[in-house]
C-alpha cells in the first residue's frame, strides 16, 4: 500500500485553495503547511488547521514535504520550482509553467538534471472525455489522423477587465489566457508541433492584447491543426461551455474540437465517432456512435496523479518539457503573427 504523501502548498490564492481543498479531502495525502507571504493567511490556516509561513524557504526548512504544489504568480514559477527541485521535492507548477519558454527551458532542463518529477497544472488533459478520445486515436478507429479543428469563442464582458487592470495588457490576450489549455490538448491528441501560421487582431476595446486570433499548426506527423479564439465573440463553442468541468460556465450541448482520419472522425467533448457504414466514400451512408465515458473531476484526478508521481507508481502526465513545449507553440502563434511568416519550432 502506498504510503501517506505530506504536501504543502505556495500561494493560497484561488487556484490555491482549491488544491487545498482537494488534499484534505484526500484519503492518500496530508496537508502539512502553505506558505504565503499575506498576513490575511494567518485565519485560513488556523481555520484548517495547518502551519502558515511566508515563504517556500521556511516552509521547506520546516517541514518534511514530500511535495509542493506551486500556485503563485506566473513570473516566480522558475525560482520557486528551482528551489524545490535542488532540494529533490517534486513539484506540481500551476499553468504556465514560466513566462516564456526559454524560462521554461530552464526548469524542464533542472528537472532532468536532477530527476526530479516536475509537473504542470494543465488540468484538463486529465478530464476522462480527453483519456477516452486518446484511446480512440490509439486505437486506430480514425485511421490516420489528419485534421484537427478547434473553436475557442466566449465573451468576457468590460467587469472582467475592470476587476484586474493587468487583463488589458500585453500578454494577457485569450492567446496566452485561454488557448494555452487548448494547446496542450491539441499536442496530447496529435504529437509535436513543428510549424506554425497564425493571425491576430489588436483589441477592438482598446486594450494592449489581441482579442481574436487563428493559427495553422502543422505536426511532424502530418496533421494540420486549425484554431480560433477570441474573447469577444457570443458563443456556445469553447471547452469552457461544452465540457462541464466547470459550474460557473453555463454548460451547452454543443462541441468544440473535431478529429479527422481517413476512417472516421471524432467530436469533442460529446465524444461522437463518425464513420462510413460499409465502404468508404463521400456517396456512402455515414453515421454516428455516442462512445461511453466515465464523469470525474480534471483536477482532483491531477492531485491523485501528482500523489502517485510522488509514490512512483506513476509516471507525469504533463512534464516540465510538455510544458516548454507548449509556451514554444504559444510564443509561435505571436511570432509568426507579427511577421506574417511561417514559424518554424526546432
Amino acid at each position: 500500500m502506498s504510503k501517506l504523501v505530506n504536501l504543502g502548498v505556495l500561494g493560497v490564492g484561488l487556484i490555491g485553495k482549491k488544491h487545498v481543498e482537494f488534499i484534505l479531502n484526500s484519503k492518500s495525502a496530508k496537508l502539512t503547511a502553505i506558505a504565503d507571504p499575506d498576513d490575511d493567511v494567518n485565519e485560513y490556516a488556523n481555520n484548517i488547521g495547518v502551519k502558515r509561513f511566508k515563504t517556500l524557504t521556511e516552509m521547506l526548512d520546516s517541514s518534511e514535504l514530500d511535495g509542493v504544489i506551486i500556485a503563485t504568480p506566473n513570473n516566480l514559477h522558475v525560482e520557486n520550482g528551482l528551489e524545490c527541485i535542488h532540494r529533490g521535492i517534486p513539484v506540481l507548477i500551476e499553468k504556465p509553467l514560466a513566462t516564456s519558454a526559454s524560462d521554461a527551458k530552464i526548469l524542464a532542463d533542472a528537472s532532468n538534471a536532477k530527476n526530479v518529477a516536475v509537473l504542470v497544472g494543465h488540468h484538463r488533459i486529465y478530464n476522462p472525455i480527453i483519456q477516452a478520445a486518446r484511446k480512440v486515436i490509439d486505437s486506430g478507429k480514425l485511421g490516420n489522423t489528419r485534421s484537427f479543428h478547434a473553436n475557442c469563442w466566449l465573451y468576457k464582458p468590460d467587469e472582467y477587465y475592470d476587476e484586474s487592470v493587468w487583463r488589458t495588457k500585453k500578454g494577457a490576450g485569450p492567446v496566452s489566457v485561454n488557448l494555452v489549455h487548448d494547446i496542450d490538448l491539441i499536442r496530447y491528441l496529435c504529437g509535436d508541433v513543428i510549424s506554425v501560421q497564425a493571425q491576430t487582431v489588436k483589441s477592438k476595446r482598446g486594450h494592449e492584447n489581441e482579442d481574436v486570433a487563428a493559427a495553422i499548426l502543422r505536426f511532424d506527423n502530418d496533421v494540420i491543426a486549425t484554431i480560433s479564439v477570441s474573447d469577444t465573440i457570443v458563443a456556445p463553442w469553447s471547452w469552457e461551455l461544452t465540457a462541464k468541468e466547470n459550474p460557473v460556465y453555463p454548460p451547452t450541448s454543443e462541441n468544440c474540437y473535431i478529429i479527422g482520419g481517413n476512417h472516421g472522425s471524432l467530436s469533442l467533448p460529446d465524444l461522437k465517432l463518425w464513420k462510413n457504414n460499409d465502404k468508404r466514400g463521400w456517396w456512402e451512408p455515414i453515421s454516428s456512435t455516442n462512445l461511453p465515458h466515465l464523469t470525474s473531476d480534471p483536477l482532483m484526478n491531477q492531485m491523485n496523479h501528482f500523489i502517485s508521481v510522488i509514490n512512483a507508481t506513476e509516471k507525469p502526465l504533463v512534464t516540465a518539457e510538455e510544458g516548454f513545449k507548449n509556451l514554444e507553440v504559444l510564443e509561435g502563434i505571436y511570432k509568426s503573427a507579427k511577421s506574417g511568416k511561417i514559424y518554424k519550432i526546432t
